[in-house]
């Protein structure tokens, strides 16, 4: 019986003729028989998107646990922008429903779940010949019944006396003429006869179980220090007091209940408000006229709320319950039946305070973008802006979820509201400054609607802080931002057990990308960081999508090193020079800091491809090819792929085989032991390293320039690497330097000189 498949929109066209590059490298490579086991079926291209239909061989057990077919009709529809996974539906009509779907409106045809990986990182590695694998081994395992994991659900979807008041640090600041002359406060009843008196950020409404209260600021001339005599114990006390700084309170006072009683026509919430008087008292000495050394605030609450204090003044009578204005002043009544007790002042915490506890002189006002605020980063930002560093702007994507409380610095009240949003309001209440904080609910690489203000952040920052343990973000910000911003990056292992600091130096010479570069180099020689990218124990689903996975993360090694990255952020923020530093934490808490010595990169473009590598590598071949002459040496390259960009990241090489065959002439590379040296170097890395391509030397007196059996091995490199759609790269070095080749053989190479790094053609 004949399969019967679905229909597919659009127009059909040519590989050729597709416009979108993903579409077309896949199509191209299908029609050229570059992929296993897959064949070309047909291109069409409808909407702004574009797709490709392919038969894929596919490898199932006798008996399935679901009817997958030995061949699969799949199409791969690709939209320009690239932004998100490539959709890949089965067109087979009676496709089964299995797990790791994707539910769209439509059932049919059934879209596929690829990846758990965000596409920001797949994109790094992604090749025609890699996806269609990937494709081929999910529907064999799907086959198996063993792509799904067990631990997920089937897929769905003066002294104070009564009490303290707090009051805003920039009365303290103020000129007379700019002085804010009302308060709204609300007050916590400690116990009986003791209040606390918390400033609101605007005017608030009468909380239930609170006291509302209404703050009056009057600002004195300069007096000599000490003169004050006894405790004010009315509000005539107090007038009397303030006389004698020039102020006349109880005019400016009524005056100011006048006001707040046309302001509030036909409501009662600032008359039925307690009352406050707040003095601005400036001191000098006794035996000098001279400007103010010091401001001292007083403050004094009265036991009567406002309505009652304007009758006992002369303002108004109630009567009724209607409030009507007295025509002229009682002066007799002076306030002398209104009763005051003191408070003690404090100023509402600060930048300057912030900084001062903390042990430092001053605030620090770098504007530092924070990318990445979860359970590292929320904390980090939090120590340092506790310590008045940095003027902050958030970016991050992600909302509070229930299992983030585990480690996350927010709290359940802030479940389901984006990170950046609640951590602007957590640390905004901390220290109620304008200006030091912002939130911007956006992911850094695609930031959509907040487009214009994420790029307005990251272009006037001076520090781009990414903490989102994420390459893509980090590759990001270091290769796709235009920003004389430096770029430091702070994360933690997979195990949490390390921390580590990636920091470019003041000038950008050495760029975050290159420094990754070398942080998989030690990770792979150093015996100091063995371990260090252990597999992951404990991973946790918290929802019933495939990528609703988080790991089992101690929370107190997330503490441990949010305090060591927020003082590594201040040390690293006053050097001029690059940094590369893992901690790490046993089981006891002891902390072990590792330096890692950074080389000079060296960067140069070869074609269509850039190059990246430094001297450490450069020197290391040629300690190598010194060691071996007269006689030709060479071994493999290691290093990593950026396909997205056309970067070759060449990072390490591994000694000459010892079977290989080494005369003055020539060399030829064995193979005694290198896959195991390979693939120990990507499992110490996470894969991160992995085979590039070949070296070899020449003897003296002769270029960086490839001989005929050269162009042979240049010729096999290409086939071997053309199978997983990557470029072919070699590096010949010489006496002269390092001719680097990649993708293909030019009449004049780039010459690397290893003794200084400089880079000429020849």
């Amino acid at each position: 019986m004949e399969k019967e498949f679905l229909p597919l929109a659009g127009e059909v066209t040519g590989p050729s003729e597709l416009k979108i590059p993903k579409a077309r490298s896949l199509a191209e490579a299908l029609a050229r028989d570059l992929i296993e086991y897959a064949r070309l079926v047909e291109c069409r291209n409808f909407d702004g998107l574009e797709a490709v239909i392919l038969d894929a061989d596919i490898e199932v057990p006798q008996l399935c646990i679901h009817p997958i077919e030995e061949v699969e009709r799949i199409a791969v529809i690709i939209d320009e922008a690239d932004a998100s996974h490539p959709q890949v539906l089965a067109l087979r009509a009676d496709f089964p429903l299995v797990p790791h779907l994707y539910l769209n409106e439509e059932e049919f045809p059934r879209s596929l779940c690829l990846y758990e990986e965000d596409y920001a990182e797949i994109k790094l590695r992604w090749t025609p010949q890699r996806f269609v694998a990937r494709i081929r081994e999910w529907l064999s395992l799907t086959a198996q019944g063993v792509l799904h994991q067990e631990d997920q659900p089937l897929e769905p979807l003066l002294l104070g006396g009564c009490g303290h008041v707090v009051i805003p640090h920039e009365l303290l600041l103020t000129q007379p003429d700019k002085l804010q002359n009302t308060l709204y406060m609300h007050a916590r009843r400690l116990e009986p006869g003791n209040y606390f008196f918390i400033t609101e950020v605007e005017k608030p409404q009468l909380r239930q179980r609170a006291i509302a209260v209404t703050a009056s600021i009057h600002y004195s001339q300069p007096q000599a220090h000490g003169v004050i005599r006894k405790k004010p114990r009315t509000l005539s006390e107090l007038a009397r007091f303030a006389s004698a700084g020039g102020t006349d309170l109880l005019s400016e006072l009524r005056a100011r209940l006048r006001t707040w009683k046309e302001e509030n026509s036909g409501g009662t919430e600032v008359l039925n408000s307690n009352l406050i008087i707040i003095l601005i008292l400036p001191k000098v000495r006794i035996e000098e006229n001279q400007a103010p050394e010091a401001v001292e605030v007083s403050a004094f609450y009265c036991f009567e709320v406002i309505k009652k204090i304007g009758e006992k003044l002369g303002l108004w009578s109630e009567v009724g319950g209607q409030i009507g204005t007295l025509i002229g002043i009682k002066p007799k009544q002076r306030g002398e039946d209104i009763q005051i007790d003191m408070l003690n002042p404090l100023s509402n915490f600060n930048r300057e305070m912030a900084a001062n506890l903390n042990g430092y002189p001053n605030p620090v006002d770098t504007n530092i973008s924070a990318i990445g605020i979860g359970a590292l980063g929320a904390p980090v930002v939090t120590n340092l802006f506790r310590s008045g560093f940095a003027k902050w702007t958030l970016i991050d994507p992600d909302k509070l979820m229930p299992h983030n409380l585990a480690r996350h610095i927010l709290t359940d009240r802030y479940v389901g509201i984006e990170k950046t949003v609640g951590m602007s309001e957590l640390l905004g209440s901390i220290i109620q400054e304008e200006g030091l904080i912002r939130g911007i609910p956006a992911d850094v690489t695609a930031p959509g609607k907040h487009c214009d203000e994420v790029k307005k952040a990251l272009e006037n920052s001076d520090i781009l802080l990414d903490m989102s343990a994420s390459v893509s973000v980090a590759r990001f910000l270091s290769l796709d931002i235009s920003s004389p911003a430096r770029r430091i990056s702070l994360f933690m292992n997979p195990t949490g057990e390390d921390l580590v600091l990636l920091a470019e130096d003041k000038d950008r010479k050495s760029t975050l990308d290159q420094i990754e570069m070398q942080y998989y180099r030690s990770i792979a020689e150093d015996d100091d960081l063995s371990g260090h990218f252990n597999a992951v124990k404990g991973r946790r689903r918290y929802g019933q999508s495939c990528r609703d996975i988080t790991s089992a993360l101690p929370q107190d090694y997330a503490a441990l090193h949010a305090a060591i990255g927020s003082r590594a952020i201040r040390e690293v923020t006053s050097s001029p020079y690059a940094s590369l530093v893992v901690w790490r934490a046993d089981p006891c808490g002891n902390i072990k800091r590792v330096d890692i010595a950074l080389a000079e990169t060296v960067r140069f473009g070869r074609g269509d491809w850039q190059v990246c590598t430094d001297r450490f590598l450069l020197k290391k071949i040629t300690r190598y090819r010194a060691a071996k002459l007269p006689n030709e040496t060479g071994g493999v390259l290691l290093g990593f792929f950026d396909l997205e960009r056309k970067i070759v990241y060449l990072v390490d090489t591994l000694p000459s085989p010892p079977d290989s065959k080494e005369w003055p002439t020539l060399y030829i590379r064995g193979s005694q032991g290198l896959t195991t040296q390979v693939d120990d170097m990507a499992a110490r890395t996470d894969g991160m390293l992995e085979y590039i391509g070949e070296w070899h030397s020449h003897p003296n007196s002769f270029p960086p320039v490839p001989s005929s059996d050269d162009l042979l091995v240049f010729k096999w490199l290409t086939d071997v690497m053309e199978e997983e759609g990557l470029p072919a790269v070699m590096m010949i070095l010489s006496q002269e330097g390092a001719g680097c080749f990649v993708g293909e053989i030019r009449r004049e190479p780039i010459l690397v000189l290893p003794d200084d790094g400089r880079v000429r053609s020849i």
